[in-house]
């Protein structure tokens, strides 16, 4: 199983997948190791709220295809925007950040 985007494995939530049998691959693993359908969306709200370059968003939705994280809705810089899709890259199970749904609020 590889890791995402930038190689980074979550060593803890994988210890706690193997755990479970069978264990979930990377995208679905939960925030606890469990098989959740939604599990790779939730890390990477996780990651955004414990990221402290990061102020809370509320008009963005994070949403999950597959190993590919989705945002949508609207920031106030695309500096933000790069900011929160470094952010989704180095979450354990994301293989690609698809922003084509975010605006850039003025």
């Amino acid at each position: 199983m590889s890791p995402g985007l930038t190689g980074e494995y979550d060593q803890a939530r994988r210890e706690k997948a193997g755990e479970h049998q069978p264990p979930p691959p990377p995208e679905y693993m939960g925030l606890e190791g469990e098989y959740d359908q939604l599990g790779l969306a939730k890390r990477v709200a996780e990651a955004f709220e414990q990221a402290p370059h990061i102020d809370e968003i509320e008009t963005l939705q994070i949403c999950q295809d597959g190993n590919t994280i989705v945002l949508k809705g609207s920031v106030s810089s695309q500096d933000i925007l790069n900011a929160l899709e470094d952010v989704a890259a180095k979450v354990d199970g994301t293989k690609g950040v698809d922003t084509t749904q975010v605006t850039i609020a003025a």
